[in-house]
Parts: C-alpha cells; sequence; structure tokens
C-alpha cells in the first residue's frame, strides 16, 4: 500500500471523508487504475452525498475487478439515491438472493430497499437476515418498522420492536422507536416508563431533533419537567451545531465534528 492509500484508508476510517477524497485522488494520479484506492474514493464520495461521483468511481473500480458484496450494496443503494431505482432494487435483489450474504449485509440491504419504497422486499430480506441471526436485536427493530411501513397491525409492530428493545435494553434508539409508536397509539404512561430507563443517563446519544421535541413534550405532559429540560437542551445543542455546520465551508465540517468527539 502506497502512502497516500494509507492516509486515504486512514483518514476514511476516521471519518475524515474529504481528506479521505483527497489522498485518493493523489494515489490516482500516479495510477489511474488502482482499485482501491477507486473505491476508498468512491465509499468516501457515497458518505458525503456525493452520490454521481461515488457512483463514478465504483463503477471504474468495477470495470478493473469484481467489486466486495459490501460496496456492491453501497453502490446499489446511491444508485436508489439518484434516481436509477429499478438499478437499484435489481442489484439489491440480486444480492439479497445469491446465498452468501451475512445478516448485516442483508439489513443494508433492507435499508437501500426501504429507501426506494420497497418496504415489502426490505421486510423480507430483513426476515432472511433473522432466519440466520434469530438473537439479533437490529434485525426485530428493523422489521418492526419496515412492517409499519407495510401497514401491519400495531400489535405487531409493537411486539418487534419490543423484542427488540428486550434484547438490547440500553439501546436507546430501539426504545426511542417503541416510545414514539406508543406516543402515536395514545399510550403516553407507556412511553415514559420505556424512556425512564436511559433518560437522562444517556440523552447525549440521540441526534434526532424531532424525536428530542417529541419526549420533551412527553416528559412535560407528565409533570417530569427534569426530564424534559434535559431534552430541550440536547435539541437546543444539536441545533445550534447545526447552524454553525452550515455556515463553516463543506471541507471543514468532518474535520470540525471528528475533532469534537476527542475532546
Amino acid at each position: 500500500m502506497t502512502d497516500n492509500l494509507f492516509f486515504a484508508d486512514t483518514e476514511f476510517a476516521a471519518g475524515r471523508f474529504h481528506h479521505a477524497i483527497q489522498f485518493a485522488q493523489y494515489t490516482l494520479a500516479q495510477d489511474p487504475e488502482n482499485v482501491d484506492a477507486l473505491v476508498l474514493l468512491g465509499m468516501a464520495c457515497l458518505c458525503l452525498c456525493e452520490h454521481e461521483e461515488g457512483i463514478d468511481s465504483l463503477e471504474r473500480a468495477a470495470l478493473i475487478q469484481p467489486l466486495s458484496r459490501a460496496v456492491q450494496i453501497e453502490l446499489a443503494i446511491a444508485y436508489g439515491a439518484v434516481g436509477r431505482c429499478q438499478l437499484s432494487k435489481d442489484l439489491l435483489m440480486s444480492i439479497a438472493t445469491s446465498g452468501k450474504v451475512t445478516s448485516p449485509e442483508l439489513l443494508r440491504v433492507a435499508a437501500g430497499l426501504e429507501a426506494i419504497d420497497a418496504p415489502r422486499l426490505a421486510m423480507e430480506a430483513c426476515r432472511q437476515a433473522g432466519i440466520q441471526s434469530p438473537e439479533m436485536p437490529e434485525v426485530h427493530y428493523q422489521m418492526g418498522c419496515y412492517a409499519q411501513r407495510c401497514g401491519h397491525p400495531a400489535e405487531l409492530i409493537e411486539s418487534l420492536i419490543r423484542h427488540a428493545v428486550q434484547l438490547d435494553p440500553r439501546n436507546v434508539h430501539y426504545r426511542m422507536g417503541l416510545a414514539s409508536l406508543l406516543i402515536r397509539l395514545g399510550r403516553k404512561d407507556d412511553a415514559v416508563t420505556i424512556l425512564t430507563p436511559v433518560i437522562p443517563s444517556q440523552v447525549d446519544e440521540i441526534d434526532c431533533q424531532c424525536c428530542l421535541k417529541r419526549i420533551a413534550n412527553l416528559f412535560f405532559d407528565s409533570d417530569d419537567i427534569e426530564r424534559s429540560r434535559l431534552c430541550a437542551s440536547r435539541l437546543k445543542y444539536l441545533t445550534t451545531r447545526a447552524t454553525r455546520a452550515r455556515q463553516l465551508p463543506a471541507s471543514t465540517i468532518s474535520d470540525v465534528e471528528s475533532s469534537s468527539v476527542t475532546r
């Protein structure tokens, strides 16, 4: 591995995607057919939602040698993101039915299918992942989300998401999903019961502003002013951070985010 390619790989792993792109481009300037550099460049572009550039780089790599399944999945999802939904669907289904896909890969396939408005296919991919890994909580959580998109009964959706919570009780995102469902069903007391074990201890893990607003109101309505205040404080922090990020040059945002993690 060349120095530039090593740096590209290191920067990508650290989430500094703009720097990863630069080092990958340095490598490609010397060796235009370096598959590893093309893949790194493509994946870094996709992580920055530069889908056309990412697709172009991954397609160039695929002409030289077959892509790994994981990269094929990301390429397929990118096709969907740019509106090439039939191609995305065909590629994702081809991967899902190849008989060689791991449970995490099937979950990623399911996410890609859901993104192109194919929730029933997403649910089937999720079911296949569950056959391989029945005790994997993410399988049950995603299955519940896709079941909701498909219009299945609330009882089934709640059962699936609740099982994910039982398998991973410290996962705040599963609890948020279940609480949101319970709120929509008018069962606010049950929603509070689900959230109380992880709020405030894990409030900093919640990045969804809509979710924070919803549960801040939930706790306020339940006369739990302290938890409501903590959720509102987290919401204010995320709003301020997002405003500052929009004011920064695009090339510096990933650096700021990476440095904030280490402070």
